[in-house]
């Protein structure tokens, strides 16, 4: 069992919170048994996996799949976990190699920063059969923090990255529609078209670069409430959501 901090295995692992270190060497690292059954069950690549040794939830999983396990101490379970309690497991997994941009409903991420809102942002297009655009500017999609507001939801939809331009959205077939303050009535857009679209949600602070704007349809949620503005994460969900109800 490992009981130190300080053990290079350990090191190594740890160093995979950092956004470069992801990129150099393909992997990241997942918390809790939800997502190791998750990346199990859609067949990603699982590297080792850290318990503590009274796991015997995980030590089955592990068992059962083939997969190494490497019994941790609770500190240094903590400090592997990007969590602040961690419940354990933590795994080191391969990053799925990004998706095309293929034609279907589309959520934009437009320099999205906030871990817990690309999240909940991925998680609702698994849900709602929606594929993840994220521009390069956006957080880290495979980070661990990311990943754990995914809740699975990036091992079953499509992710790509590094979109930069609305152009590449025309590409492919997608209309693309602005999620931004003063635009069309989302519920007077018809939804039921059955050409893709692609609802571009912009940076929590500032919202989406006006170039950007002027290349799409601006389309707003009503809110008779008067309240200006939603989370990023929320606003995505309901035009997603909205969208596959009306699709249906």
């Amino acid at each position: 069992m490992i009981t130190s901090v300080r053990n290079p295995r350990i090191a190594d692992v740890t160093r995979l919170k950092r956004s470069r270190e992801r990129r150099a060497t393909g992997r990241t690292t997942i918390d809790g048994p939800f997502l190791l059954q998750e990346a199990v069950r859609n067949s990603v690549v699982v590297r080792e996996v850290f318990a503590l040794p009274d796991d015997t939830v995980t030590a089955e999983v592990a068992r059962s799949e083939g997969l190494e396990l490497v019994e941790v101490s609770p500190d240094v379970l903590t400090r592997l976990a990007s969590s602040v309690n961690p419940r354990g497991p933590v795994a080191v997994v391969d990053i799925p190699p990004p998706a095309e941009l293929s034609t279907g409903d589309a959520i934009v991420l437009w320099e999205i920063s906030d871990p817990g809102n690309a999240g909940t942002i991925i998680r609702t297009a698994a849900a709602f059969g929606f594929q993840v655009v994220a521009s390069s500017e956006t957080v880290d999609l495979w980070s661990p923090k990311v990943l754990r507001a995914g809740v699975g939801g990036h091992f079953r939809t499509r992710i790509v990255t590094g979109v930069d331009h609305i152009e590449d959205l025309d590409r492919v077939g997608l209309v693309p529609l602005a999620m931004a303050t003063g635009g069309i009535a989302i519920d007077k857009v018809d939804m039921s078209d059955p050409t893709p679209v692609a609802f571009i949600v912009g940076n929590e602070a500032h919202g989406l670069p006006s170039g950007l704007r002027d290349g799409a349809t601006a389309v707003s949620l009503p809110m008779p409430g008067g309240t200006e503005s939603l989370n990023a994460g929320v606003a995505a969900s309901i035009a997603m959501f909205l969208r596959m109800t009306r699709r249906r």
